[in-house]
């Protein structure tokens, strides 16, 4: 049999991902090589150099929906390998079954597009979706035509008996954890009907020391920065009301043993030469011991390696001795989930386990260590009011953490979601395309789409230059607006910080020149290089974004609010530029500004008090 595995690419306002190695696909493959089957993987997301602005003859009718309903943008970005290379890559071989993945509900129409694509060249070939989407919209999923099969939920456990039953043409009947339509003679129906047979998962996966190697060798690890994914466990026991985690991996807390670990770590440096790794576990320190077991492994053996949270990691138990344990044997970076200041809310979100008080202490400790540490925050949770969620981020600014911020929007699958369905702030017949992180179409209970996007870009000022904004709301206490040419040069003075150890930049909006209120960005610094758009066509006003961050910033600085223009094309040295200015600004910003300033003088004047030394930069 011949298999092929396919990520598709991505199509949004805005993508926010890095390069990471497919490691579901690659577990996948491993089981199904096992089995003696012959494999392929093809990750579309690997292929960000054919990242492209979709051009408006190509809209699909859920296109149009998300840019009608975006409050600012006027663009899609189609990430990943273009269309014609997929079907270069189907039509290169004869493959009796294709599966598809799709872990992201907004990004559903290029999965099922590949589906069709697929039956269009070859029609005798099987067709399965995995992934989140179709273990928490099996219902949605099932309505294209194109796929045979759904498998919900984690599929190394039975989707070698799914595959080769598809491509045998025998019947699903009693094996769990999938889906299909009944009449299309995968089942044994005496009386096929139009109805649907869904079949979930009632146990997760126990023994994942069992699971072979992931098949990375079906990978071109270069094109993942020579950085591996690693999973050390499944499943979480929190119940975090905007994750959709426990539909996928459950709750119940899974493990590898350390050894079985370390051994995949040797594996990736000497056959390899990898010594980077994201570790991708839905809750890495729930068990401690485990993980001071890992890291004195890792030491012991004296491995040269690098390892870095991007799931991040909670502060329940967290002390000095596992601190230094992680940076011993190889922590770089991680985040800390906070999500939100304030106690009462933490409550609600079911995160009571953290406080600020203890993010600030636990980031003290791994900053101590020489570990690049940060927060988390959402913007615009469920009852959430706009100066409470100011307030999150000032809180963070004054106690010196690093927090990055993403606006709230709800995940199908999720409690926020149920609330939401409950609340009318949705309903069943809402496009599920819209539910997309940087589309702003929902909003929230409390926020208007504008007013979140709003709100959500200050917070992304504040997050990148905590110390410009409190320098401004310190100057302002002897005059309350500043001059913008003043605070666009201390901008750029604040600026110099915001590249890496390594030179590199990894924030849409970093100036490096300013002439009266114009600004020039960074070719590396502005929306279009984190898309990987720079060298491609652009329409006018891609860069908004980076504009509007820009001019939130100066507003928060100067207390007066402005806005930006991105000025036509580019300078000689391909850098983007925009103009500041403070007429025609939204309505919508000149309030949320209002807010944010309010909340600004009055958090400072709070903890003057208790802070003695001065909130600005040298």
């Amino acid at each position: 049999m011949r298999i092929l595995l396919i990520k598709p690419p991505i199509r949004s306002c805005m993508v926010e991902i890095g390069r990471h190695m497919p490691i579901g696909l690659a577990y996948l493959a491993a089981q199904l090589g096992e089995a003696g089957m012959e494999v392929d993987i093809f990750d579309s997301l690997a292929y960000a150099e054919d990242n492209h602005v979709v051009p408006p003859e190509e809209y699909t009718d859920a296109d149009r929906a998300k840019l009608a309903a975006h409050p600012r943008w006027g663009h899609l970005v189609h990430w990943g390998a273009t269309w014609e290379r997929i079907t270069e890559k189907l039509r290169s071989t004869h493959y009796d079954l294709v599966g598809v993945s799709c872990m992201f509900t907004p990004y559903y129409e290029p999965a099922y597009q590949i589906a069709r694509l697929v039956k269009e060249i070859s029609p005798d070939t099987k067709i399965i979706l995995g992934g989140q989407h179709p273990t928490v919209a099996h219902h949605h999923a099932i309505t294209e035509t194109a796929f045979d099969a759904l498998v919900l939920g984690e599929a190394e456990s039975n989707v070698v008996d799914i595959v080769r039953a598809l491509v045998t043409g025998e019947p699903l009947t009693g094996m769990p954890g999938v889906a299909y339509r009944c009449g299309t003679g995968l089942c044994d129906c005496a009386e096929p009907g139009p109805r649907v047979h869904l079949q979930p998962r009632a146990t997760f996966l126990e023994d994942l020391d069992g699971l072979p190697m992931p098949a990375v060798h079906l990978l071109d690890m270069a094109s993942y920065d020579s950085t591996a994914t690693l999973i050390t466990s499944r499943g979480c026991p929190f119940s975090c009301s905007f994750c959709t985690v426990h539909a996928t991996v459950g709750k119940k807390f899974r493990t590898r043993a350390p050894e079985n670990v370390i051994q995949e770590i040797e594996h990736y440096v000497n056959e390899h030469g990898i010594r980077r790794f994201f570790i991708e576990d839905d809750n890495f320190t729930f068990d401690i011991p485990r993980v001071h077991e890992l890291c004195q492994a890792v030491q012991q053996r004296g491995l040269d390696i690098e390892l870095h949270l991007p799931n991040g990691m909670t502060v329940v138990k967290l002390n000095d001795e596992l601190v230094r344990d992680m940076a011993g044997a190889g922590f770089r970076s991680l985040f800390l989930g906070l999500e939100t200041t304030d106690v009462a809310r933490l409550r609600k979100i079911r995160k009571g386990f953290t406080s600020l008080e203890k993010v600030h202490n636990g980031a003290n400790l791994f900053t101590d260590q020489g570990i690049d540490v940060g927060a988390s925050l959402i913007v615009g949770l469920l009852g959430q009011s706009c100066a409470e969620l100011a307030r999150d981020s000032i809180n963070l600014m004054l106690v010196g953490v690093r927090f990055w911020t993403n606006p709230f929007y709800p995940i199908p699958g999720s409690p926020d979601f149920q609330q939401c369905l409950g609340n009318g702030l949705i309903t069943h017949d809402t496009e599920l395309a819209l539910y997309d992180q940087f589309n702003f179409a929902i909003g929230s209970d409390q926020l208007g789409p504008e007013e979140l996007y709003w709100a959500w870009v200050c917070t992304q000022a504040m997050a990148q230059w905590p110390r410009y904004v409190l320098e401004g709301t310190d100057h302002r206490r002897e005059l309350a607006e500043l001059p913008l040419d003043q605070a666009l040069d201390r901008l750029l003075a604040h600026s110099t910080d915001l590249f890496g150890p390594d030179g590199g930049l990894e924030v849409p909006a970093v100036p490096v020149a300013v002439e009266g209120n114009r600004i020039t960005v960074h070719p590396e610094g502005c929306f279009d290089a984190m898309q990987h758009l720079a060298d491609k066509p652009q329409p006018e006003g891609l860069c908004t974004f980076t504009g509007d961050v820009l001019a939130a910033a100066a507003s928060l600085y100067t207390g007066v609010p402005h806005r930006a223009q991105q000025l036509p094309g580019k300078d000689s040295a391909g850098c983007c530029r925009f103009t500041l200015v403070a007429d025609q600004v939204a309505p919508v910003f000149t309030d949320i500004h209002k807010v944010f300033l309010a909340e600004l003088r009055d958090a400072v004047a709070e903890a003057r008090d208790e802070q003695p030394e001065p909130l600005t930069a040298d």
